[in-house]
């Protein structure tokens, strides 16, 4: 019986690990995919498209998740660029209400190909930048950690 309880709490564990909707190496694979393919995508992992905001002269498809209120995830993806290989680009911005969300997105950051290049602090919030050669991410959770957001783009051929 122990043993039962003890696999039940790992479990446990393990699915409120993973509670946001996202992980970070979808957001990352976001940034190449053309909109059909973001589309269908968001939309299997539960979000659902509200329309489009307009960010620095540019338009972005909001999508927000239908987790409840207090759990509210939103996605901004700009606008797909066709670069002279073919592929796509796009920046994605994700943002939550809740901490442990981006807790979990910033522990996947420091795991994965990038490398964490500045962590600093503006008046409100916590900010870490990564890098490498094909992307650039930067994570903001505020200092009470109730909200957040991570801002991902994949570079030019220049690393720009």
């Amino acid at each position: 019986m122990k043993k039962y309880f003890l696999v039940s709490l790992i479990l446990l564990g393990f699915i409120s690990a993973k509670a946001q909707t996202v992980s970070f190496a979808d957001l990352l694979n976001i940034t190449s995919m053309n909109n059909t393919q973001v589309h269908d995508f968001l939309l299997s992992k539960g979000f659902k498209q509200l329309g489009t905001e307009t960010v620095n002269n540019k338009l972005f498809d909001e999508y927000k998740s239908n987790r409840t209120p207090d759990k509210q995830e939103t996605l901004l993806v700009g606008p797909g660029v066709k670069v002279p290989n073919g592929n796509t680009q796009r920046a994605v911005s994700y943002n939550t209400l809740l901490g442990s969300d981006l807790d979990n997105l910033l522990g996947q950051a420091k795991k994965s190909t990038l490398t964490l290049i500045f962590q600093g602090a503006d008046v409100n919030k916590n900010i870490y930048r990564f890098d490498n050669s094909l992307f650039r991410a930067t994570i903001s959770i505020t200092f009470d950690k109730k909200s957040g957001s991570l801002d991902v783009a994949q570079k030019d051929g220049a690393g720009n």
